[in-house]
């Protein structure tokens, strides 16, 4: 392995731990009701108020 394949390594472990982090923190959040419930307007949605709808 060269200098080029390392580093190459190493920017693409990178970007997959900041994705896999993003991905766990938006799945907390919406499980424990703090996050968007995926209609897209925020996490202050009338969606989550309805009956019927736990998020």
């Amino acid at each position: 392995m060269d200098i080029g394949t390392i580093i190459q390594t190493i920017v693409v472990l990178g970007i997959v731990a900041v994705a896999l982090v993003y991905v766990l923190r938006r799945v907390i959040n919406t499980t424990r009701g703090k996050g968007d419930c995926g209609c897209g307007c925020g996490k202050d949605c009338k969606h989550k108020k309805s009956a019927g709808k736990n998020f």
